[in-house]
């Protein structure tokens, strides 16, 4: 029999009742297009149907991950902040370093002026000092050689003597000698020259020409035997001496001996000195 308008119309009330009913109806009458025109039209089944198909986490998701996007952002946005105001304090270090740095580099040049002008003080000090020690040695020097020539006699023994520079009859003799070797006319160098040897002494035709030093040294004994030489020229018996507290260096003895040059060094005689000595 046919199915009248009037048979549709009570339909509703059937599947009010008859839920299975209703369930198989839909399923035959529903197809992809009527369901997605129905969600559409109809906010409130297609809630529904969100509620049925979507467990209640995966609806609340995207009202998480909107509030997840925001932390991470107010994170981020901290974040970069952070980095900012780090960049800041390192550019605020740089600069504190660059500014050490040239503090520390007028430091260096301000320090290197002073240790210039310290080293010319120095310089200046340990001059003074070598002069001073170089004035205090001559004067021992020179006080020692007046000594020594005070104590001639003893020194030498009987005979006359002393300082051709401060003893004008001494100075006379010496060249009365050069004299007759045809030698006080000429241009003798210094280290040759007797009439400024620290001391002469004779006896009769027997003459000591004697360089004085605190400490002899090798130059104290060439002089000696150079003076020597040149009063040998002159016809006479020359004995080359050296006088003095001690020797310079160990080997000056060694020195005199092989240029056989006497000496009297502390208490010590040469041999030949001892033998000018006894000599009348």
């Amino acid at each position: 029999m046919a199915i009248t308008r009037e048979d549709l119309k009570e339909l509703p009330k059937l599947l009010q009742q008859d839920p299975e009913l209703r369930l198989e109806l839909a399923e035959q009458i529903l197809d992809e297009v009527t369901i997605a025109r129905l969600m559409h039209k109809n906010t409130a089944l297609r809630d529904a149907f969100r509620r049925v198909v979507l467990t209640e986490e995966l609806l609340q998701l995207p009202a998480e991950f909107h509030e997840f996007r925001e932390e991470t952002t107010a994170r981020l946005t901290r974040v970069e902040q952070d980095v900012a105001e780090t960049k800041e304090r390192m550019t605020r270090v740089e600069q504190d370093v660059a500014e050490t740095k040239e503090r520390m580099t007028r430091v260096e040049q301000t320090v290197e002026k002073i240790l210039h002008r310290v080293d010319r003080l120095e310089g200046a000090v340990e001059r003074l000092e070598n002069w001073q020690r170089g004035e205090q040695g001559r004067r021992e020097g020179e006080d020692y050689e007046r000594l020594m020539v005070a104590r001639a006699r003893r020194i030498f023994g009987t005979g006359d003597g002393g300082s051709p520079m401060a003893n004008e009859r001494v100075r006379k003799q010496v060249e009365a000698w050069l004299e007759a070797a045809g030698l006080l006319d000429q241009d003798i160098e210094p280290d040759y020259d007797p009439l400024i040897a620290d001391l002469i002494w004779w006896k009769g035709n027997r003459v000591a020409v004697a360089e004085i030093s605190v400490k002899v040294n090798g130059r104290d004994v060439v002089r000696a035997k150079r003076r020597a030489e040149t009063l040998r020229e002159a016809g006479l018996d020359v004995l080359p001496v050296v006088i003095g507290s001690e020797w310079a260096h160990p080997e000056t003895e060694q020195l005199a001996k092989q240029e056989g040059v006497a000496w009297r060094v502390a208490n010590t005689m040469s041999e030949a000195l001892i033998e000018f000595r006894r000599a009348g």
